[in-house]
């Protein structure tokens, strides 16, 4: 009997060992080129204790992603899934106003994310605003005590809150613009509101006397992708510490 114990106190040792060595796993929403999402991969296969993006899902059929995905899995022989997710592949039978996810895209999109056993839901410019459906699922709750209860995070090329609700290139307008604002970018939770869900990671980044948006921009983007991996790492880590101590004390509780 004692070693039935052992054996199976063993076996879960070893199965929380593997967890902590091998990344966890990501399921990536996107809409546009892919560069950061690419730059995220080649981090994994580098060093695979960091986050493994395992698919990815899109709204834009021409969207530049998927040919790097494929690329990717290529040249690395990985088994990245895509999945083209959108109104038109999964229509509502009342029409949804443009920008917003139909019900069946959204049901498309949690059922992916749960078959596939993802630790992190991570919108890499997204261009649709998510639905309420996913954002109670996998989101920032206002019930919520710890950011570490969401599992949906959202990359913004700016320093919230005062970039609150813009996106791409305008940000770096609007840091032009008003030269008391400093550059940067955000990792935050995903809210049902855009940019209000807590701040897990923020970084700064210089803004040059000759910068354009354009050249901002760039800066900015080479920055998420030096940061992020570890950004990422750092919060599953946490989160993973965060659920350990509360189904330590749920178990204590119920002896």
């Amino acid at each position: 009997m004692v070693l039935i114990i052992i054996g199976k106190r063993f076996r879960q040792e070893c199965i929380v060992y593997l967890q902590m060595m091998s990344g966890a796993k990501v399921a990536v929403l996107a809409s546009g080129e892919g560069t950061t999402t690419e730059a995220l991969i080649r981090a994994g296969v580098k060093e695979p204790s960091l986050p493994q993006v395992g698919l990815v899902i899109c709204n834009n059929k021409d969207a530049g992603i998927f040919r790097r995905i494929a690329n990717l899995n290529s040249e690395y022989g990985l088994s990245i899934k895509t999945a083209l997710i959108n109104s038109k592949t999964h229509p509502d039978t009342n029409s949804s106003q443009p920008g917003l996810q139909t019900a069946q895209e959204e049901k498309a999109i949690v059922d992916l994310i749960k078959d596939g056993g993802f630790e992190l839901v991570l919108l890499m410019g997204y261009m649709k605003m998510i639905g309420q459906r996913l954002v109670y699922k996998f989101g920032w709750r206002s019930e919520y005590k710890s950011p570490y209860q969401a599992m949906m995070l959202n990359t913004h090329p700016g320093l919230l809150p005062a970039t609150k609700g813009l996106i791409g290139i305008h940000v770096q307008e609007f840091v032009l613009a008003h030269p008391a604002q400093k550059a940067g970018h955000t990792l935050h939770a995903v809210s049902k509101n855009y940019d209000e869900g807590p701040t897990i990671a923020e970084h700064k980044v210089p803004v040059g006397p000759a910068d354009t948006a354009e050249i901002l921009f760039e800066r900015v983007k080479q920055s998420q992708k030096k940061h992020l991996p570890k950004d990422l790492s750092d919060f599953i880590e946490k989160r993973r510490h965060f659920y350990k101590v509360k189904n330590e004390q749920h178990a204590k509780c119920k002896k």
